[in-house]
């Protein structure tokens, strides 16, 4: 009597019967010879790989020691497969918003950096990583237009500007996005006013906390510099 089924195949069930292919293909081992050394019948074993049902947890050991591997070689291309089909993906931001965070980042580059002009130095730090950015495209996109401009563009402006490339490339991710923008708020802040501020202040701080901290940098920046409102 054949052994009892493990429910509905999944996605990793799937990855996990292709894997199991390449691998005997890859040694020279047959399916019926699979089977034998496996001890499986064939409608067992037939069942599972048309998606029928899923190999259990027994099955993966035994299938394992047939294709003479350990279980973590056997089960390692479907968790490939599975981080590939899963990992985050690019989500390119609507242009306006696109533009208005290059836009902050470029305003905070100018304080820091007066010379060279930041469309220079941008496109510049691009040509040697070997990517071209024209001087209209980038205009385009400090803009909030739509342009031809790559995600592998706005990793590398990403990196000329010292931040993560998710700001330019994700409209949000948890822990990352938001508490970039906070920053930047703060940096601008700074840099506007004059004003001067802790390190630890900020750094242990949350993105609503460092938008606080942004707010009384600018509220309190006339008072700093002797003058009144």
């Amino acid at each position: 009597m054949g052994r009892q089924g493990s429910g509905e195949p999944n996605e990793f069930s799937r990855a996990f019967v292709d894997a199991v292919d390449d691998l005997r293909i890859q040694r020279g081992i047959t399916t019926p010879a699979l089977i034998t050394q496996a001890g499986f019948s064939r409608g067992y074993y037939y069942k599972r790989t048309r998606g029928e049902t899923s190999f259990n947890t027994n099955d993966v050991q035994t299938i394992a020691e047939a294709l003479g591997v350990s279980v973590g070689e056997l089960l390692a291309p479907a968790i490939t497969e599975m981080e590939r089909l899963h990992a985050p993906r690019d989500e390119r931001l609507e242009p306006a918003l696109l533009g208005y965070r290059l836009r902050k980042l470029v305003a905070l580059h100018v304080a820091r950096t007066p010379a060279p002009p930041v469309d220079r130095a941008v496109r510049a730090a691009l040509a040697k990583r070997g990517r071209l950015l024209a001087g209209a495209d980038w205009e385009r996109l400090l803009a909030g237009e739509p342009t031809d401009v790559t995600s592998d563009d706005l990793r590398a402006i990403a990196d000329f500007f010292d931040v993560p490339s998710e700001y330019l490339l994700r409209i949000a991710l948890p822990g990352v996005v938001d508490l970039v923008d906070a920053r930047l708020e703060v940096e601008i802040a700074l840099a506007e006013t004059g004003v001067g501020i802790a390190a630890r202040s900020v750094n242990a701080a949350s993105a609503a906390e460092l938008l606080a901290i942004a707010e009384a940098i600018r509220a309190a920046a006339p008072t700093e510099r002797g003058g009144t409102e």
